[in-house]
């Protein structure tokens, strides 16, 4: 069974290479690509997807509209942005636009497959290099997980999941208001400003890979 790939990027030749390079991956297939964002919307509209591999800098329609939109119209497709931007502000709008995951272009074909992978099961992926730009502390002695409830910790590996807090609710069988009182409390207990810092959290302490 083949993992159905769009892949959207503004320069041609690296998105031939980059479809080259995949598609000889076995279990990979580049189903189309797209050199905007309404053309990623087009080919959404033709076509079965189950990844999205995009840039966040393209013309029409930028990455985070983009996103925005994919996540509205088909929430079934995942999203890994792949990009030249190495800046926090950058990253944490395409993590708050609902990307799954963020890698450099500079990154190399396994790690790239690996991402692919990873987003694809619904779970997130930064590389280190990418959880270092947006500068999000190390665990310590003072933030270890014992403080938390067990069902802060369920709330909180959904949360570094991806799942939104109505997500959330439905799956643990609880409030939406419950949600958000324990999203509250998990960021104070931890001393986490933000997504970043929950999944830093959760992927140090292995409550997910």
């Amino acid at each position: 069974m083949f993992l159905k790939i769009l892949l959207a990027d503004d320069h041609e030749i690296l998105l031939e290479s980059l479809a080259d390079s995949i598609n000889q991956r076995e279990g990979f297939e580049i189903v189309a690509t797209a050199r905007n964002g309404q053309e990623v919307l087009h080919q959404l509209s033709i076509c079965e997807v189950d990844v999205l591999v995009c840039d966040m800098q393209m013309p029409v329609l930028d990455g985070v509209s983009t996103i925005l939109q994919v996540r509205q119209l088909y929430p079934d497709v995942k999203i890994l942005m792949l990009s030249m931007l190495e800046d926090a502000p950058h990253i944490e709008k395409a993590m708050q636009a609902g990307a799954l995951g963020y890698v450099l272009k500079k990154v190399k074909k396994a790690e790239l497959e690996k991402a692919i992978l990873t987003v694809a099961k619904g779970e997130k992926y930064f590389a280190n290099e990418i959880l270092q730009i947006l500068q999000v502390p190390e665990p310590t002695h003072d933030n270890l997980p014992l403080g938390l409830t067990l069902r802060e910790i369920e709330v909180l590996t959904l949360i570094a999941k991806g799942y939104s807090s109505q997500q959330i609710a439905k799956e643990l069988k609880i409030s939406l208001n419950t949600v958000e009182s324990h999203r509250k409390h998990i960021y104070q207990k931890l001393n986490l400003k933000n997504l970043a810092g929950a999944i830093r959290f959760a992927i140090n302490y292995r409550l997910i890979e």
